[in-house]
């Protein structure tokens, strides 16, 4: 037996884990990761399960394991029963996480890992061979008609946009009214509700895409010191700052998924693991950076990001690592709404419906009534990055001070009256609260 107290501190030291976590079909074993997470809370990671363990993390494991657990009185629970310690930085109560055993229920089919258990002469029940579930499958089939008939545009609908993947649509009308009621929840909101978020400090636990790029895990407060690779804050130039489309590259092979995931702020054990469940369960490629082929963005820690603020820029959905882990226990990718971080970040539900109703490429309309800005070269984040957020709100970027009445981001120029002159905290702000900010708040003094 090993055990460490990470940084995370020791609050699961009482606890002797034992791991076995499996893909749905018993080709992946996701146990290394987990048991990492425990060792880190200050657990007791065993390599066998033993009268000594206290809990049993178990996802698709050996039925012998199953037994074995309910036979030494240990706990089984599921993988959000780590993520929720972790979270809360205490031990949770267990029976609100317990572990499923579909073996209980369903014959354990080919597995390459797993030995079956399968007996030679079993016959598989279908509706077509057994009566139950004939009765059972007509009931169900009955109440789709019946659901279907009374369906009008007031009722949200659930829909499989693919294979195995359960997806939340509301009617365009309903939809309209919910962005319309985010929008007018958003002019309620002081200017200063989001400060919470530029007090973060940079986040060491850096991204295994993000350590050659710009700044793209970092959090963002006033703004992020340029650095190696970074553009040259001297660049006056904010052409070409949105990339154009791109069509995806074919493999020979299989064709490349054309949603590009991107991972922000997110320690390099939970890549390891949301890598291994996107291989698994497909329908993705990674991206290092938001782009336009990007659709989810996933959130280790609630920090500001430069990933974040692009990721709402285009309508993308701002999610929690437990949406990976949820879908890791059901096998298929879930509904992402409930895993929206709209608390930390108000502007990303709006603009992601924003973009659902669009007919076009989606651009956001936030800055498409303020007046023409320039981005000072010495900005943080970098003029480019700057200015390709503006431009994807709908503002107008000038290429001159002169040409322009706001004036974004340190200036050493002779100040006019004329001229509004901002941090660059300004622009963070808007986007992050989908709401023009107070001018006043944001004077840069000379």
């Amino acid at each position: 037996m090993e055990a460490s107290g990470g940084v995370g501190g020791a609050f699961l030291k009482d606890v002797v884990a034992y791991v076995e976590v499996w893909s749905s079909k018993g080709t992946e074993n996701y146990s290394r990761t987990f048991a990492k997470q425990l060792e880190d809370m200050g657990a007791t990671v065993s390599k066998t399960l033993n009268k000594q363990v206290t809990h049993v993390i178990f996802k698709d494991g050996y039925q012998s394991t199953w037994d074995k657990a309910q036979k030494t009185g240990a706990k089984l629970v599921s993988v959000l029963w780590v993520e929720k310690c972790r979270m809360a930085g205490a031990l949770v109560d267990e029976s609100l996480f317990p572990a499923v055993n579909t073996d209980e229920h369903l014959p354990n089919l080919s597995r390459k890992k797993h030995k079956c258990m399968q007996p030679k002469d079993f016959i598989l029940k279908t509706p077509e061979n057994d009566k139950r579930l004939q009765k059972k499958f007509e009931k169900m089939a009955e109440e789709l008609q019946r659901q279907k008939a009374a369906l009008d545009d007031d009722v949200p609908v659930l829909l499989f946009e693919s294979p195995r993947s359960l997806v939340y649509s509301s009617p365009v009308n309903v939809m309209k009214r919910r962005l319309q009621d985010m929008k007018e929840k958003r002019e309620n909101l002081s200017p200063t509700s989001s400060q919470m978020l530029e007090q973060s400090q940079q986040n060491p636990c850096v991204s295994l895409f993000e350590t050659s790029l710009n700044i793209s895990h970092q959090p963002l407060s006033s703004g992020v010191k340029n650095g190696p690779g970074r553009p040259d804050p001297s660049d006056s130039s904010c052409t070409g700052l949105v990339r154009p489309q791109q069509k995806p590259k074919k493999s020979e092979k299989e064709e490349k998924p054309t949603r590009t995931l991107v991972m922000t702020s997110m320690p390099s054990e939970k890549q390891t693991l949301i890598i291994q469940v996107v291989s698994t369960l497909k329908g993705f490629s990674f991206a290092p950076e938001v782009c336009e082929t990007t659709t989810h963005v996933l959130v280790g820690k609630s920090a500001r990001t430069l990933n974040v603020l692009m990721g709402i820029a285009r309508g993308c959905w701002i999610l929690s690592y437990e949406w990976v882990l949820l879908s890791l226990e059901l096998g298929h990718w879930i509904s992402e709404e409930p895993f929206e971080l709209s608390e930390t970040f108000p502007a990303a539900p709006i603009c992601r419906l924003e973009r659902h109703l669009s007919t076009q490429q989606y651009q956001g309309t936030l800055f498409a009534n303020q007046p023409k800005m320039f981005i000072a070269p010495a900005s943080s984040p970098p003029r480019a990055k700057l200015c390709e957020l503006v431009l994807l709100c709908g503002g107008q970027v000038s290429p001159a001070p002169q040409l322009a009445s706001l004036i974004i981001g340190p200036y050493k120029g002779k100040k006019k009256a004329r001229i509004q002159y901002l941090s660059e905290k300004w622009v963070l702000d808007s986007i992050t609260q989908h709401k023009i900010c107070d001018f006043n708040n944001y004077q840069l003094l000379q």
